[in-house]
C-alpha cells in the first residue's frame, strides 16, 4: 500500500499537456481499496465538522500492520442520508470532479479526494462519534445518519506545526451578468447584505463582508486592504506572501474567468441545465484553502475544495428568486427598505468613491489613506 501523502504528491500535479477526461485513471488500484477497508475497519475516527450534506473526521489508526502515520496529512468525507434532501451521490461527484473540473480548473488547484468504500460497521462507528460530537455541542432533533458505501478520502489542508491555514468562500469574483447597471454592490455583497438584513431584524450580531472583487483589484492596496480582513491575525510579511501567491498561482483568476464564460447571459433561466453553467455556480459556492508555512523558502499553497457538482433540477428555483430578490427589493444599489441600510465595504462602491473624489469605505482607509 503506498503511502497516502504520494498519492496526495501525485493528484496534485498538473494534467499533462492535452488530456481530456478520456484519459483519467483511478488514482488507486482494487488492491489498494482493499487494503483500505480492511484499515478502516481497525480505525479511530474522530468527528471535525459538518455540512448539510457531508460529514468529515480524522482517522487514526490501531493495526499494528500498518505504518504509524499512515493517515497524516488525511481527512475522511461521508455523506449524510438526510430527510428532504437528495444531494447528488459520490460516484458522480468524483467523476465530476476528475473529469470536469481538474480538467478545466488544473488538477494542481484542486484539493485531490480519492472514492473508496466503508462497511456497515465502520458507518455504525461513525454514527456513535457523529452523535456524541453533536451531543456535547448542544445540537437537538438531528435526523441525518451515515450509511455504508461510497464515502472519500481528502488531503487535509487544515494548520499543522509547520503550516497555518485559512479558509474562506471566494464566491463571484466577477459581477452577475444579470446584476443592474447602476449597482453599487457586487453579486457577493448583495447577497451578503441580505442575510445581514435579516439577521438584524431578528436582533442577531452582524458583520460586513469582505468583497472577492477585491481580491483581484488592479490596486495593489486594494488587494491587501481586502487580505487584511480575511487574515487579520496573520502578520504583515505573511499577508504580503499570500498577496504574492495568489499572484503567482493564478488560481483566482482561473476561477472567475471559468465563472464568466459559463455564465455570460441569462443561463439561469434560459439554460440552467447548461454543463457550463453547472461549473460557474460550483465554483462559486466552493472553498479556497490557503497552508501558509512557517519557513518563507517553502511555497505557499492555495487550493480549491467543495467543487461539487450542483442539482441543478433542485437548485434552479432558488437560484432563481435569489436573484429576483435582489434586484426587486434594491439589494444591489444599496436601496434596502432599511434604515440605516446595511453596511457592506464593495470594491464596487470604492470604485465609485475613487472616481468622484469621494471618501473611501472605512475598511479601505487603513490602506489608501494616503
Amino acid at each position: 500500500m503506498r503511502p497516502l501523502k504520494s498519492i496526495w504528491n501525485e493528484l496534485s500535479k498538473p494534467l499533462p499537456p492535452g488530456w481530456t477526461a478520456a484519459d483519467i485513471e483511478p488514482a488507486m488500484t482494487r488492491e489498494e481499496l482493499g487494503v483500505l477497508n480492511l484499515i478502516f475497519e481497525h480505525s479511530q475516527f474522530i468527528h471535525l465538522a459538518e455540512g448539510r450534506a457531508n460529514a468529515v473526521f480524522r482517522i487514526e489508526t490501531r493495526d499494528p500492520k500498518v505504518p504509524r502515520g499512515f493517515f497524516q496529512g488525511t481527512l475522511l468525507r461521508v455523506p449524510k442520508a438526510t430527510p428532504d434532501v437528495t444531494p447528488c451521490d459520490y460516484e458522480t461527484l468524483q467523476d465530476f470532479q476528475e473529469k470536469f473540473v481538474d480538467v478545466h480548473v488544473g488538477r494542481q488547484h484542486i484539493v485531490p479526494q480519492v472514492l473508496v468504500k466503508i462497511s456497515q460497521t465502520v458507518a455504525n462507528i461513525l454514527n456513535v462519534k457523529r452523535g456524541a460530537a453533536l451531543r456535547a455541542k448542544g445540537v437537538k432533533g438531528d435526523l441525518s445518519i451515515i450509511k455504508a458505501g461510497y464515502a472519500m478520502l481528502v488531503e487535509d489542508m487544515g494548520a499543522s506545526p509547520d503550516y497555518k491555514a485559512l479558509e474562506f468562500k471566494p464566491k463571484w469574483l466577477a459581477q452577475s451578468s444579470l446584476a443592474p447597471d447602476d449597482a453599487t454592490r457586487c453579486r457577493t455583497c448583495a447577497r451578503e447584505a441580505l442575510r445581514n438584513g435579516k439577521l438584524r431584524l431578528r436582533g442577531l450580531k452582524t458583520s460586513t463582508p469582505v468583497c472577492p472583487l477585491g481580491l483581484l483589484h488592479e490596486n495593489h492596496d486594494v488587494v491587501m486592504s481586502t487580505i487584511d480582513r480575511l487574515a487579520p491575525k496573520w502578520s504583515e510579511r505573511d499577508r504580503e506572501r499570500l498577496a504574492e501567491a495568489f499572484k503567482e498561482s493564478g488560481v483566482l483568476e482561473r476561477l472567475r474567468d471559468l465563472q464568466v464564460e459559463g455564465d455570460s447571459g441569462d443561463a439561469l433561466f434560459t439554460n440552467p441545465s447548461d454543463p457550463r453553467f453547472g461549473l460557474s455556480m460550483t465554483l462559486r459556492d466552493c472553498s479556497c484553502f490557503v497552508r501558509m508555512p512557517t519557513d518563507e523558502r517553502a511555497p505557499v499553497v492555495i487550493k480549491l475544495a467543495d467543487v461539487d457538482k450542483k442539482n441543478w433540477r433542485e437548485k434552479q428555483s432558488y437560484w432563481q428568486r435569489r436573484h429576483t430578490d435582489l434586484v426587486a427589493n434594491g439589494w444591489y444599489r444599496e436601496q434596502e427598505k432599511l434604515d440605516p441600510p446595511i453596511e457592506t465595504a464593495c470594491v464596487l462602491k470604492l470604485n465609485h468613491c475613487l472616481e468622484r473624489g469621494l471618501d473611501v469605505p472605512p475598511a479601505f482607509r487603513a490602506r489608501l489613506k494616503g
